[in-house]
């Protein structure tokens, strides 16, 4: 985990770090770009990947899971948070 996030849970007073799997928002071996850029475009989607700027890995993962169970696990919320989680990956924020 980076050091801003640390410093940013004990500011508000966290002391343990919990655990977070990403690999759970892990579905597909591949994704065809077509679809995925189809999938990451949706306005909605966009609203919600906005509001995990700035924030720590744990609001990040957490809005992930609300994501997911709001739709419902479909095809489409899956390729997004899949997305999601392999640019965090890709920027180093999580392994």
């Amino acid at each position: 985990m980076q050091g801003c996030d640390l410093l940013t849970l004990k500011e508000y007073g966290v002391d343990e770090i919990p655990e977070m799997e990403w690999s759970k928002f892990k579905f597909f071996e591949w994704i065809p770009t077509m679809i995925r850029l189809q999938s990451v475009k949706d306005d909605e989607w966009q609203v919600v990947r906005k509001s995990m700027l700035k924030t720590t890995l744990e609001f990040k993962y957490e809005t992930l899971e609300k994501w997911l169970g709001r739709n419902n696990y479909s095809k489409k919320s899956k390729i997004q948070t899949q997305n999601y989680m392999q640019a965090l990956r890709r920027s180093g924020l999580i392994e």
